[in-house]
Parts: C-alpha cells; sequence; structure tokens
C-alpha cells in the first residue's frame, strides 16, 4: 500500500473546518498542518476546532511559509478567499515550498478570464515549483458546468446547455445566508452588489467552462443578479428575514454567440426557495436530462469535491490547472 497522501488546510472557515475533518477520516491521507489568520484560532488543536472530543496532534499555525516547510506536505487544502488577487501570494508561496493546491477559490475555476496577468504569474511559479494548482468546488466546479460536461459523454452533438440551481438558503450556514444579502433592504442589497465582492461568484467562470470544453467559441458571457424579496416572514437558525426584505438572489448566466443564448445558467439561492435541486438539460443528440432531486447539499459537497480532487492533483503534471486539465475526481477512501 502507497504512504498515505501528506496534506496541510490553509483557512479553517467553515468549508475549510469541514474539508480538514474530512480529510482526517480518509486512510489514504495524513492531514498533518492547519494554517490560519485568525488569532482565536492559532495555537489551538485542530481537535478542539473540529469539537471531536479528542486532540489530533495537529496545532494551527500563523507563519504559513515557516510551517509549510517544516511539515514537509505533498498538497494543500486552500480555503480562504473567493478572489485571485488575494489568494495569489499564498498560492506562490505554495509553489516556493513545492506544494500542490486544491483550492475553493471561484475565481480559478477559469483563471484567466478575469485575471490574465495573475494566472500566468501563477502558472509559471506552479511550473517552476513543480506543483500543480487546481480551483474547484460544487458552484463553480461541479452542478452548473463539470456535470453538463461529463453528460456530453453521451451524445453525438451538443447545441445548447441550460443548467438550472434552487437552493433554499435557510437550510445553510451564516456566511451562505449573508452572502446572498438574506434581511437586507433593497438599498443595502444595491450597496452590497456595488462592490462586486457580494453574492454568488463563479457564474462567469462556470459559463466560461461549459463554452471551452464544449466547443462552443461564445462570443459574449453575460450575467444578471437581481434581489428575491421574501413573500412573507422568515425564519432561519441564524436570522430573520421579514416580508418585503430580501430573501436572497437570483443570478443568470448567459453564453452567447451572434446574440443567441447557447449555454444559460439560472441560479436562485434565497431563503425559502421551492423545489431545492440540481437539473442539467443538453440540447443534444441524444438529448441529456439530468436532475438531482432535493439539490446538491453545498456545504458538505465542497469539502468532498476539495478532498476527493486532493489525489488527482498531486498526480497532474505542473502548473495552474482547471477541472478540465486533471483526472476527474471519484471518492477516496
Amino acid at each position: 500500500m502507497s504512504q498515505p497522501l501528506r496534506v496541510v488546510s490553509f483557512g479553517l472557515g467553515p468549508i475549510g473546518l469541514a474539508a480538514a475533518r474530512l480529510a482526517l477520516s480518509k486512510k489514504s491521507i495524513q492531514l498533518v498542518g492547519a494554517i490560519d489568520v485568525d488569532p482565536k484560532k492559532v495555537g489551538k488543536d485542530l481537535g478542539d476546532l473540529l469539537e471531536l472530543g479528542t486532540k489530533t496532534g495537529v496545532m494551527v499555525r500563523l507563519d504559513a511559509e515557516a510551517a509549510l516547510k517544516e511539515w514537509k506536505a505533498d498538497v494543500m487544502l486552500h480555503c480562504t478567499s473567493s478572489f485571485m488577487p488575494v489568494v495569489k501570494d499564498q498560492l506562490l508561496l505554495a509553489a516556493k515550498c513545492g506544494v500542490d493546491v486544491v483550492s475553493s477559490t471561484e475565481e480559478l475555476l477559469v483563471p484567466e478570464m478575469q485575471h490574465k496577468d495573475i494566472a500566468k504569474e501563477i502558472d509559471a511559479a506552479a511550473v517552476k515549483g513543480g506543483i500543480s494548482v487546481l480551483g474547484t468546488g460544487v458552484n463553480p466546479g461541479y452542478a452548473m458546468d463539470f456535470v453538463a460536461i461529463v453528460a456530453s459523454a453521451v451524445t453525438f452533438d451538443v447545441t445548447g446547455v441550460q443548467c438550472t440551481r434552487v437552493v433554499d438558503a435557510g437550510t445553510r450556514r451564516l456566511p451562505l445566508q449573508k452572502k446572498v444579502g438574506a434581511g437586507l433592504s433593497v438599498a443595502e442589497f444595491e450597496a452590497q452588489m456595488a462592490t462586486g465582492r457580494f453574492g454568488h461568484i463563479g457564474m462567469r467562470e462556470s459559463v466560461a467552462l461549459v463554452s471551452k470544453a464544449l466547443g462552443f467559441d461564445v462570443d459574449t458571457i453575460e450575467q444578471t443578479v437581481e434581489p428575491v424579496l421574501a413573500t412573507e416572514k422568515r425564519v432561519t437558525k441564524f436570522l430573520t428575514v421579514e416580508k418585503g426584505q430580501v430573501a436572497g438572489i437570483r443570478n443568470h448566466g448567459y453564453g452567447k454567440k451572434g446574440g443567441t443564448t447557447i449555454v444559460h445558467l439560472d441560479l436562485s439561492m434565497y431563503v425559502g426557495a421551492p423545489d431545492p435541486r440540481d437539473e442539467v438539460v443538453l440540447q443534444s443528440t441524444p438529448p441529456v436530462h439530468l436532475k438531482f432531486h432535493g439539490g446538491i447539499a453545498g456545504d458538505q459537497a465542497t469539502a468532498a469535491i476539495l478532498v476527493n480532487n486532493l489525489h488527482g492533483v498531486a498526480a497532474a503534471s505542473p502548473g495552474l490547472k482547471t477541472v478540465l486539465d486533471v483526472a476527474p475526481p471519484r471518492l477516496c477512501r
């Protein structure tokens, strides 16, 4: 039997902790370290943060460079930010230390789309350091893009793609509820949207990934975001949404060629959303229609897809990769 993959967790927010917890349960993975900037977490045993009732021997460190050199990890579970400019130095450090990366950073799904220069810099550093860097997740990275791409394997051709994702945000963690604006007024929602760091991140990347994978060569990628207002009072575990307040978002992504929409992604994510589901329809020969009843549980599934990509990224050639460049993930033990 081969030696377990030595893995370090960088970023211990809700998703990072969920991924670390899952990694600890895997025989083929040895979680050797954890890094975070939160002073309330630094110095603590990971078992305490996960409320395991037992010590893991993995102490949370602040100095990432010193820790990475000491631990001699193979791969980093990276969950710190959605935005490439924020994570650039973290990824360059991983390259310097020779540690592969599986990241939840949404903008890394198609890294050159919004940050071409940063993507080139990370790719060059990754090649020089002999590591691979992958951005993935459930959305973007799976539900509204990768599933459609894999489904195309049983078709002669595909002329159009429609993906629908409906999430009852009331069942999700507090950061997600805040990210979609639950409980805000319309004016507050619009002010947050104007920052460019609010709502779902990665819709345009999903459209771009589908277009690239299926050879659509779209000439325009657009998105629209609008608030969904509560028609009645809704109470979640974390907050209350009054009637007339923002319950969440409706986000459309469009890939167009010559003015004709070829890719349409439709995301509804709000407190009280009915009929949660993930649905993929290919206009193809033969036609394909997939439906995940109840939807793919985002928090658990994100942790899973990060962990299940660790071995594939460790085996990949050096460079900045997309999910099209590495082996399709599957359950690891």
